[in-house]
């Protein structure tokens, strides 16, 4: 699993990346940093790609984010190279 945080469009979020091996999707979530840290599950407001190939290009994950944040090429590059190097699944 790769997780990486990138530069918001707004400050005022935190935007994560990432590839997921077991679910073999790529993974977005978005949390607003102005809300405060008891209510956690109010403070992210966008969760994405969390079932089973859900998201399996880097586009899709672009896509989702577009309102929040713009993968540089090197994220974008990263997150490539983790799905390619992914181990198969097991017949488990």
């Amino acid at each position: 699993m790769s997780r990486y945080a990138i530069s918001p469009n707004d400050r005022r979020f935190q935007v994560i990346v990432g590839w997921d091996d077991p679910l073999t999707t790529f993974f977005a979530q978005v949390f607003d940093l102005t809300v405060e840290a008891e209510e956690d599950d109010t403070a992210c407001v966008l969760w994405v790609g969390g079932d089973l190939q859900a998201l399996t290009t880097v586009a899709a994950v672009q896509a989702a984010l577009q309102a929040y944040a713009t993968m540089s090429p090197e994220i974008v590059a990263r997150l490539q190279h983790d799905q390619a190097t992914t181990r198969p699944r097991s017949a488990l």
